[in-house]
């Protein structure tokens, strides 16, 4: 393999640790689990309902830590679960106006200054991250899919 290519995979993981480490700095400093923190952040930026399933497999959580981070933020009082009527067994994860005064103060300046990062991108470089890193992140999953497939058949094919 290409020397270039592999410096630039270990760079490009680097990157993504090091990206992933701000946000979890970010919330252990305001004594928020991973979990918690893009819960929060989810439901205060966005204007819609979700349930505590579409939050994990929005990040790619299992249901069960989506949901005792869920618990957690209950109990603090910065959310609420709200039955909803088409769906027995869902609710809807909702801020409490407790909840929304957290998300002022802790949410609310990150992703300001998470869009201030990207502005001081040119639009053609914004763009073009996006479209790159999507890319990659596509061609890896079928690269990894390709490999988990050959892997299955080679454990099916081994002696027992």
């Amino acid at each position: 393999m290409d020397r270039n290519i592999k410096e630039l995979n270990t760079e490009l993981n680097q990157v993504t640790k090091r990206l992933n480490e701000q946000y979890h700095l970010y919330a252990s400093h305001h004594g928020l689990s991973d979990p918690a923190f893009w819960v929060l952040y989810t439901i205060y930026e966005s204007d819609r309902l979700y349930t505590q399933n579409e939050l994990a497999v929005m990040w790619y959580y299992p249901k069960q830590t989506v949901n005792f981070a869920i618990s957690g933020l209950v109990k603090k009082g910065f959310l609420s679960l709200e039955p909803i009527t088409a769906a027995r067994h869902s609710k809807a994860v909702r801020l409490t106006s407790e909840g929304e005064a957290v998300c002022r103060e802790i949410i609310a300046p990150l992703i300001e200054a998470e869009q201030r990062s990207l502005a001081r991108m040119t639009e053609t470089e914004r763009s073009l991250v996006l479209s790159l890193y999507e890319k990659q992140c596509r061609l890896f999953q079928e690269e990894l899919q390709t490999l988990l497939h050959s892997q299955t058949d080679s454990r099916r094919n081994e002696p027992t």
